[in-house]
């Protein structure tokens, strides 16, 4: 297994590598939950499907960086969440205004601006261009967000994905890379958790 060293650099190089994509999903994202913010509804399908490629951009990031482990792990979650949005019924979904629907948009903030890995200096280079869809950690904080925004998906297959993937690599970045700030993914998951069994 490859050592913290490894893997922290792996993961620098992607977020400044590719900073290009990333920039396009701050786009997309931001534009996306101002809509749902403001009250518009979007297909629940194609949500979900904009979800799970989000989900596998990640996947094609860490393989080209040369990281398999991520590459399989979010081909596994794109998979999962892609068959899930063929179950989907094609209705309208929006935000539902609640305690996690305010958590939701927390945790989607957090993984806009997620401040670690890029070389340049200054906290405005993070408000266009952190490793959101390029790396785990920010990718999932932003995909566990919208999920608590949208209640969910209605779907706890759907919930106890995202909530898996989210302690999963919450810990790791916490326990064996001293990532400490993905603190805030565990605490995300941990609610999308608490909503999987609320529901």
């Amino acid at each position: 297994m490859p050592s913290p060293e490894e893997i922290l650099n792996g993961l620098a190089l992607a977020a400044n590598k590719f900073t290009w994509l990333s920039i396009a999903w701050h786009i997309i994202s931001l534009i996306i939950v101002v809509l749902l913010v403001s009250g518009r509804k979007f297909n629940k399908k194609v949500v979900s499907a904009g979800l799970a490629i989000f989900l596998l951009s990640v996947g094609i990031v860490a393989v080209l960086s040369h990281n398999p482990f991520n590459g399989i792990m979010f081909a596994l979650a794109a998979l999962l969440s892609g068959i899930y949005t063929l179950k989907f019924k094609k209705e309208q979904t929006g935000v539902r205004w609640d305690s996690f629907t305010v958590i939701g948009l927390i945790m989607f903030i957090f993984g806009f601006v997620y401040p670690h890995f890029l070389d340049k200096d200054g906290f405005i280079h993070y408000l266009y261009s952190s490793p959101m869809g390029l790396i785990p950690c920010p990718t999932l904080s932003a995909f566990i967000g919208i999920t608590l925004m949208l209640g969910g998906f209605n779907s706890r297959r759907w919930m106890i994905t995202g909530a898996i993937f989210g302690l999963f690599y919450g810990i790791f970045g916490v326990l064996r890379l001293g990532v400490y700030l993905d603190i805030v993914l565990i605490a995300g998951a941990l609610v999308l958790l608490g909503y999987y069994f609320k529901r």
